[in-house]
């Protein structure tokens, strides 16, 4: 039987340090570092009970979706992808008196920028989401361009989990189909908390 170094204790010896480190690298993961994949986001539920002169009327139940995930193409600079849905059943916010249910749904990419602070377990961040929101009642649709300013700071308070606190400045633009009116939609700021992890 032939025998070689390559099946001989000797090599496992000398394999040994590179076969230990080999998993090691696959978990070290940089906190905003290039090639670095971050998930997170938000599911949330709310009841809103309108009152008017005086009287309460019927509750509304909210229901709201988003993902966000994002890719870091260099240390510190990242791209990202976030969709969203809200329900918001009885309600119509395009025509407010025929009283349907809305569905708001949007679509945004955001390149973002991140500062790691010497902690090397929390970073400043900024983002700029650029994307379409389109609601729809019924038979009424509205839609258009959106964007925005979001910024924050994030925190890794154990291994891979991550929370990031932020404020954000939207701009949505709601135009009905086949409007040649000036912009319509609202402008808000919102302020949050979301928790996610990378790797």
């Amino acid at each position: 039987m032939k025998h070689t170094m390559w099946n001989s204790p000797l090599a496992l010896l000398l394999l040994l340090p590179v076969i230990v480190e080999l998993p090691c690298r696959a978990q070290e993961k940089k906190f905003a570092g290039a090639g670095v994949v971050e998930l997170s986001g938000s599911v949330s539920f709310a009841s809103l009970t309108p009152v008017s002169n005086g009287e309460t009327g019927d509750a509304t139940s909210i229901f709201s979706f988003g993902p966000q995930i994002a890719y870091f193409l260099t240390d510190g600079i990242a791209i990202g992808f976030n969709p969203g849905i809200t329900l918001i059943p009885g309600i119509s916010i395009v025509t407010p008196s025929e009283g349907e249910n809305t569905t708001v749904t949007q679509l945004f990419i955001f390149p973002g920028g991140n500062i790691l602070l010497p902690s090397g377990s929390t970073a400043l961040f900024a983002e700029v989401p650029l994307g379409y929101t389109s609601i729809s009642s019924g038979d009424n649709k509205a839609s258009g361009f959106s964007w925005g300013v979001k910024a924050g700071v994030k925190i890794v308070p154990e291994g891979q989990v991550l929370v990031s606190i932020f404020g954000e400045y939207l701009v949505v633009t709601l135009n009905p189909e086949d409007s040649t009116s000036e912009r319509n939609g609202f402008n808000y700021v919102l302020f949050g908390v979301s928790i996610g992890g990378f790797f």
